[in-house]
């Protein structure tokens, strides 16, 4: 019992390190409906009509920028790997094969299904214009409607 109350202890005092420990970083995102899905070898070209949005995480806080796609925006993405297909709510997934994120692209084109989308190795485009395009990324995640 004596040894067991030092440990308790310990672990308590690193209790607020280990909640504040959750570090830094971005994350980006996509979500809307697409059209004009098309390939280009590994390439998939499409308009984005939606949002997309940077997230930065210190700590505890999180804060987003909102690019409005509401026009439509240009979008290259490559299939990540691993790919996760997920479920409507985010709350389930599945590892997917090369050319997944493909088929369900076009699936959401021609019903019209809203899509959200993990990016990662993004490069992004701020034109003279006020245009934004998303010159290249790579999925790691986007919703499958057909996933149960």
């Amino acid at each position: 019992m004596h040894k067991t109350v030092p440990a308790v202890l310990v672990a308590f005092c690193m209790l607020p390190v280990l909640v504040y420990a959750k570090g830094d970083g971005v994350g980006l995102w996509m979500e809307g409906t697409v059209s004009n899905v098309n390939a280009e070898g590994e390439d998939i070209h499409l308009t984005l009509n939606g949002r997309f949005w940077f997230e930065q995480y210190r700590g505890n806080s999180r804060s987003s920028v909102e690019v409005d796609g509401r026009r439509g925006l240009p979008v290259t993405v490559t299939q990540g790997a691993p790919f996760f297909a997920m479920t409507t709510n985010w709350r389930g997934g599945a590892i997917r094969d090369a050319g997944a994120l493909l088929a369900v692209l076009r699936v959401a084109a021609q019903q019209k299904r809203l899509v959200r989308f993990e990016l990662v190795d993004v490069q992004v485009s701020f034109g003279r214009d006020s245009t934004f395009s998303v010159v290249r990324a790579s999925v790691v995640r986007a919703t499958d409607h057909d996933l149960h």
